[in-house]
């Protein structure tokens, strides 16, 4: 028995009931394949322009973008950010570049400390000149990853970031690690017991970036005044996490800094779309 309303189409019958579920399956199926049709062709574009830069600079070419790209399942974006699997990725890449130079495109907010050390490390460790390239901001763990390179080639208007540690939990929140210790501090012995063990989870951090600062940057910078100064300014808590560091202030600090981004650098980011812009203007 049919159930439903009968429409007359064309001299077709349909029922209403089963025209709707062959409309609603359809729709999404496309929803679902349509978004992942748009990744493999604008992929395959990204890859293109990847090989033409590398025959263009003779160096292996690498990227690591993280943004909220427009192409995703219903059209929700997904957040990106440095973690150990793009550690995983980045580290093949290096391993198969074998003696050839190395040029990183960066894009990120940051993310997983241990990851973003692997990274630095794998690239500083690099046989060949290595080269970070970054069209818009490389913070926090990126600024990290900036650091291990030869030369940081930045866009006259991008920024990196400070590298102090950002220590917490989910009751408390989290924040910069020289903000725990300076409250232990001026609280003394009334600050409650968690306060004391974040403090001192703090040092340990602290201790730790240094460390990891002074790894990546003692072949850069050998006067060990100005190497402990640049350090102080990148761990100490003097600027708030997100607070940017023009090109000009990470040259004027002596980190190797060159503006001279290729424009090919641009071109490349235009095949990330952004999930929506609120600014308009003739292409």
């Amino acid at each position: 028995m049919t159930i439903g309303v009968i429409m007359d189409i064309g001299g077709y019958q349909f029922d209403l009931f089963n025209l709707l579920l062959i409309l609603g399956v359809l729709w999404i199926s496309i929803a679902i394949f349509m978004p992942q049709y748009k990744f493999r062709n604008i992929r395959r574009r990204r890859l293109s322009h990847i090989r033409q830069m590398e025959r263009e600079w003779g160096t292996r070419v690498m990227a690591m973008i993280h943004r909220k790209e427009a192409i995703s399942v219903f059209g929700v974006p997904v957040y990106q950010y440095i973690d150990i699997e793009d550690a995983e990725e980045v580290l093949r890449g290096i391993r198969a570049a074998g003696d050839s130079p190395i040029d990183l495109i960066l894009h990120t907010p940051g993310g997983q400390l241990h990851a973003s050390i692997q990274i630095a490390r794998a690239l500083k460790g690099h046989k060949s000149k290595t080269r970070v390239m970054i069209p818009h901001y490389s913070m926090s763990g990126g600024t990290i990853i900036a650091l291990a390179a030869d030369e940081i080639i930045m866009d006259k208007d991008a920024s990196l970031g400070p590298i102090d540690p950002q220590i917490g939990d989910l009751l408390r929140g989290v924040f910069p690690a020289p903000s725990w210790i300076h409250v232990a501090e001026k609280k003394d012995m009334d600050a409650d017991d968690t306060t004391l063990i974040i403090s001192d989870v703090s040092r340990k951090a602290m201790d730790f970036m240094r460390s990891i600062a002074r790894e990546l940057l003692a072949d850069k910078i050998t006067d060990e005044e100005k190497l402990t100064t640049v350090i102080d300014k990148l761990v100490g808590g003097e600027m708030i996490h997100s607070q940017p560091i023009s090109a000009a202030e990470a040259a004027g600090l002596g980190l190797p800094v060159s503006t001279e981004l290729p424009t090919q650098v641009h071109d490349f980011m235009k095949l990330y779309r952004s999930v929506r812009t609120n600014v308009e203007y003739i292409r």
